[in-house]
């Protein structure tokens, strides 16, 4: 999995028939060196600047970057745990995101993740299962998110009881609402794309740990405005890019702390709005991803929501490596004739196949 942030791969085992999981195994994290992010961060500006308007642009450097870099880590995570290795017979690769228009009214969505499976296949002779979005996106759903359905799995294998939702705080949030009977997603809006942003204008990577925002002070008259953008008003379940909450145009006049403070609270509202949306109160909100290490958006959630917070460590999963694990599971329903996106995590009129690979779906 290598997500918009470009700060490299997760890699994961996991042994999984797509349906339940038989168990956790290695992981590997494997950072993208500065040429490599500026040649990946080149094809997202790029892409940006199509809006697949007029002829595709050509993507084979940062296609080739990316293809190296993952067989890399794939290769490390082999040496490194030769047990493991004797077993792998399923590859799920995600590849890059450049680009991501989701339907409209009165327009079909539209989505681009750069790597084919066909260069992991031959080196590593497994199936490789690749262009997880593009089936859903074609028959209208958003696209995105596909890992609520291992969302699923995971609080069914720590055998959580009610209602738990599962938010993942990437470049972009998701939550999954999960229970018996129970399966809603929906993207949430901004999560740490803009606050990163921000604290890059300022000379820091992130903002470790929330330490900045914890100081500012936040500019509700600001964050109303934001709130009031279209994307909170389209039904759910709803897909975003990570440049759809580009505000930075917006920040004149705000120190760095309450620039901090006002963009943690974007996040933070952005997700107790959709959650109201919902219309299920969950028992519990389970964080993911980097953004669940941000003490200032922990205390706003469970400010704003109202609920029991806990990291996915407090229920035994490994946050960094859930959307590197989510692929392989959706691989595996891939291989397995079952469906990854269903009409009430992503759109699409009926539960759906997905994936692209030796053995090709029809849908």
């Amino acid at each position: 999995m290598s997500g918009t942030s470009l700060d490299g791969i997760d890699a994961a085992f996991l042994k999984t028939d797509g349906q339940t999981i038989t168990a956790y195994g290695p992981n590997a994290y494997r950072p993208y060196t500065d040429t490599e992010r500026e040649v990946l961060r080149a094809a997202t500006e790029t892409a940006l600047t199509w809006q697949f308007n007029g002829p595709k642009p050509d993507f084979n450097e940062a296609e080739a970057v990316l293809t190296a870099a993952h067989i890399e880590v794939i290769e490390s995570l082999l040496s490194d745990h030769s047990d493991w290795a004797e077993t792998l017979d399923l590859i799920g690769f995600h590849g890059q995101t450049v680009l991501h228009h989701p339907p409209t009214q009165t327009q079909k969505g539209q989505t681009l993740q750069l790597g084919g499976g066909q260069a992991l296949t031959k080196r590593f002779n497994v199936p490789c299962i690749y262009d997880f979005r593009s089936a859903d996106v074609e028959a209208g759903g958003q696209g995105a998110p596909l890992a609520p359905i291992y969302h699923k799995a995971l609080c069914e294998h720590v055998q959580l009881d009610g209602v738990s939702a599962v938010l993942n705080l990437g470049g972009v949030g998701n939550v999954t609402l999960v229970g018996v009977g129970l399966l809603k997603a929906s993207d949430t809006g901004p999560a740490n794309g803009p606050l990163d942003q921000w604290m890059q204008k300022h000379g820091q990577s992130y903002d470790d740990g929330g330490a900045v925002s914890l100081r500012g002070r936040v500019d509700f008259t600001r964050l109303e405005r934001w709130l009031a953008r279209d994307f909170f008003k389209r039904s759910l379940p709803r897909s975003a890019d990570r440049y759809d909450f580009d505000v930075m145009n917006d920040m004149l006049g705000l120190s760095f702390e309450d620039g901090a403070a006002t963009l943690a609270a974007f996040c933070a509202h952005a997700v107790g709005l959709t959650l109201s949306q919902m219309n299920t109160r969950p028992d519990r909100l389970i964080l993911c991803g980097g953004g669940r290490h941000n003490q200032a958006i922990r205390l706003m959630l469970a400010d704003i929501c109202g609920v029991q917070i806990m990291s996915a460590e407090d229920v035994g999963w490994e946050s960094d490596m859930i959307e590197a694990q989510a692929f392989a599971y959706l691989a595996a329903r891939h291989m397995n004739k079952l469906p990854i996106s269903f009409p009430e995590t992503t759109g699409v009129s009926r539960p759906l196949l997905g994936g692209r690979g030796l053995r090709d779906l029809e849908v």
